[in-house]
C-alpha cells in the first residue's frame, strides 16, 4: 500500500484558500455564535490550528489530491513533448519589412506625392515669366532696329513660352477639376474598426502551480480540463472531509472547555 502524498508548497495556497472559505461558512459562523467567541481573535486562533494541521487535514482528501497530481504531471509532460514550429515553417515565413525599408518607403512615397503638384504650379509660372521677359526684350530690340534677328528670336521664344504657360495651366486646372469632382463623389473613407477579441472569461479557481522535483515546467492552459476537473474534486473533497470537520472538532472541544471551566468556577464560590 502506498503512502499518501504529502501536501505540497505549491497548493498550500489552494490549501489556505479553502480554509477561508470554511471560515466563512454559515454552519461555523453559527457555532462560533453559539459558543459566544465569534470574535476575529477565534477565527483567528481556528485559521492558525488548521495551518498547523494542515498535513493531516489534507490526509482525508489524499485519493483526490493524488489524482489531481497524476493529471498535472501528465499535462506537464505533454506540454513538454509538444512539437515546436518547424524550421521549415519558420524560414517560409515572411520577414517582416525592417524599419529604414518603411521609412524609405514613405520618403519615397511622399516625394512622389509632393514632386507632381510642385511641378503643376511652377511650370506655367516661369513659362509665364520666361515669356514676358523674352516678348519685353524682343519688342524694345525690334523698336531699336538693331539686331532684328535676335529681336525675331527672342519673340519666336517668347511666343513659345507664353504657349506652354497656357497648356500647363489648362492642365493643371483640368487636374484640380476632376479631384474636386471624385472627392465629392467618393464617400469618405472609414478607418476600419480594429478586431477584438471575444472576452474569455476567467477560469474560476486560481491557476495550478508547477508540479515540484523534477517534473518538467507546467503552464497552466485553460484547455486543461481534466486537470481542472481533478483540482476540483481535490478542493471539495478537503472542504466537506478535512477542514470542516477539524474545525466542528476544535469548536466542540473549545465549547466543552468552557462549560466545564464555568462548572468549575460555580462549584468553587
Amino acid at each position: 500500500m502506498t503512502a499518501s502524498p504529502g501536501l505540497q508548497a505549491e497548493d498550500r495556497p489552494d490549501f489556505e484558500r479553502a480554509l477561508h472559505q470554511a471560515l466563512r461558512t454559515a454552519e461555523i459562523r453559527e457555532a462560533l455564535g453559539r459558543s459566544g467567541s465569534s470574535g476575529g481573535t477565534d477565527i483567528q486562533r481556528l485559521r492558525s490550528q488548521a495551518l498547523v494541521e494542515s498535513e493531516a487535514i489534507a490526509t482525508a482528501a489524499a485519493p483526490e489530491y493524488a489524482a489531481y497530481l497524476r493529471q498535472r504531471a501528465a499535462a506537464a509532460a505533454a506540454a513538454s513533448t509538444a512539437p515546436g514550429p518547424s524550421a521549415a515553417a519558420v524560414s517560409a515565413a515572411p520577414t517582416a519589412p525592417t524599419a529604414s525599408a518603411v521609412r524609405a518607403a514613405q520618403f519615397t512615397t511622399a516625394g512622389g506625392r509632393g514632386l507632381l503638384p510642385a511641378l503643376a504650379v511652377l511650370t506655367p509660372a516661369l513659362a509665364g515669366a520666361s515669356a514676358a521677359a523674352f516678348l519685353l526684350l524682343g519688342g524694345l530690340l525690334r523698336l531699336s532696329g538693331s539686331q532684328r534677328e535676335t529681336a525675331d528670336a527672342l519673340l519666336t521664344a517668347g511666343l513659345t513660352s507664353a504657349t506652354i504657360a497656357a497648356v500647363t495651366l489648362a492642365a493643371g486646372m483640368v487636374c484640380l477639376v476632376v479631384t474636386a469632382v471624385r472627392h465629392r463623389s467618393s464617400p469618405p473613407d472609414r478607418q476600419p474598426r480594429p478586431h477584438r477579441r471575444p472576452h474569455a472569461h476567467p477560469h474560476p479557481h486560481p491557476h495550478p502551480h508547477p508540479p515540484s522535483g523534477s517534473q518538467p515546467p507546467y503552464v497552466w492552459r485553460r484547455d486543461d480540463a481534466a486537470v481542472a476537473t481533478a483540482r476540483d474534486a481535490w478542493l471539495r473533497a478537503l472542504l466537506h472531509r478535512g477542514i470542516l470537520p477539524f474545525l466542528r472538532e476544535r469548536l466542540t472541544m473549545s465549547h466543552t472547555l468552557s462549560r466545564t471551566s464555568q462548572k468549575s468556577e460555580k462549584g468553587s464560590t
